[in-house]
């Protein structure tokens, strides 16, 4: 029955993800680089969804296969100073993004400081709030959707990177907020009532894990 769960979740997740491709316009020659503030956010959502799905379909996958203790690589010996060797003609094809496997328990942010203004400029004026009206750039939305493209064509070498983050922590690989970022980005019953099935696998594998290991 859970295995049943788990493949169901898959192909749930694979599915909505191809619903994505006309509404960011993906083609031959791009994808429509700003979409309406309302469109942009339904896209947001909807990836969000799908990849709190899809993490916790590996993660249960990687639990039951076990975890894998990553392979002591020996140092390599540093070569003789002599010329450089030239290096390899790149491709031109840009690479796939890597999926996310692990969801953060806070967001943390790190930037540059910003220093506390001396006099206020009487002409700077603020931005104006965004509206419906306002174009957002797809970027990164496509990027997201593409590095779930690179889990559905090729799930084995994910699930193998899930039983590697296994090892060392399998309780910080997925968050509570993750799981509560996609229940907030879904207003349909049927994938909400999948998640919650899922997450509770979940959760029944951290409890043998820690009964296994304790």
């Amino acid at each position: 029955m859970a295995i049943s769960l788990i493949r169901f979740a898959q192909v749930a997740a694979e599915m909505l993800a191809v619903t994505l491709v006309p509404r960011l316009g993906l083609g031959r020659f791009g994808f429509t680089v700003f979409l309406p503030r309302p469109a942009h956010e339904a896209v947001a959502a909807e990836l969000t969804f799908i990849e709190a799905m899809v993490r916790r379909a590996l993660f249960l996958i990687a639990a039951a296969r076990g975890a894998l203790v990553a392979p002591s690589v020996p140092p390599k010996a540093r070569p003789a100073a002599g010329p450089a060797a030239p290096s390899a003609p790149a491709s031109g094809r840009a690479r796939a993004p890597l999926f996310r496997l692990t969801e953060p328990a806070a967001r943390v942010r790190i930037g540059r400081k910003a220093a506390p203004p001396s006099t206020p400029h009487p002409a700077a004026a603020a931005a104006p709030p965004p509206t419906e009206d306002t174009l957002l750039p797809s970027a990164r939305l496509v990027r997201r959707l593409r590095a779930l493209e690179t889990v559905f064509l090729d799930p084995e070498a994910n699930i193998l990177r899930m039983r590697r983050l296994l090892a060392p922590y399998p309780e910080k690989i997925l968050s509570r907020r993750g799981y509560d970022a996609a229940r907030a980005a879904s207003d349909n019953a049927v994938n909400f009532r999948l998640l919650g099935q899922v997450q509770g696998l979940v959760d029944g594998a951290l409890l043998q894990m820690r009964l296994d290991t304790g």
